[in-house]
């Protein structure tokens, strides 16, 4: 019982540097696209399933560790209460480009059901502004994701 107390009360981002450091950027990132697919209010199998397939595409993983990270990252995501500990980690070890591709997958997800909505947008507005990700970059990465979708 004490170990869930201190679990509960662990800050995030500490939980986040639990999973295998090669993990970790993987689980940030799985997070939040999850966190965008449920930003309009309705998570919808498509957006799910593009979350899905992403990762599968992107990420150097089987079928089996992309289920287990999108288990994780839908746990961490209802457990989220700020995005400082996600992209302080993304901040600290990824560069310009990997972070304009997770702005990208993201804007790949929001446009995974047929329609861009305004909370799905100010979300991605914000991580990219928390990711020190250009204006150009945002964009770019918008128009990539709306060519793809």
């Amino acid at each position: 019982m004490n170990n869930l107390i201190k679990k509960f009360f662990q800050p995030a981002f500490q939980r986040f540097n639990e999973v295998q450091p090669s993990m970790a950027i993987d689980l940030a990132t799985a997070t939040l696209m999850v966190e965008v697919s449920k930003a309009d209010f309705s998570q919808d199998e498509a957006e799910l399933q593009s979350i899905r397939l992403l990762l599968l595409k992107h990420l150097s993983l089987c079928e089996e560790e992309v289920d287990t990270l999108l288990a994780n990252a839908h746990e961490e995501a209802d457990r989220l209460v700020s995005l400082q500990h996600i992209t302080r980690l993304m901040n600290e070890q990824l560069d310009q480009k990997a972070k304009a591709k997770v702005i990208e997958l993201m804007w790949m997800v929001a446009f995974a059901d047929g329609e861009k909505h305004h909370y799905e947008e100010h979300l991605l507005r914000k991580v990219a502004d928390l990711l020190y990700v250009s204006h150009e970059d945002f964009i770019k990465a918008r128009m990539l994701a709306e060519k793809t979708a």
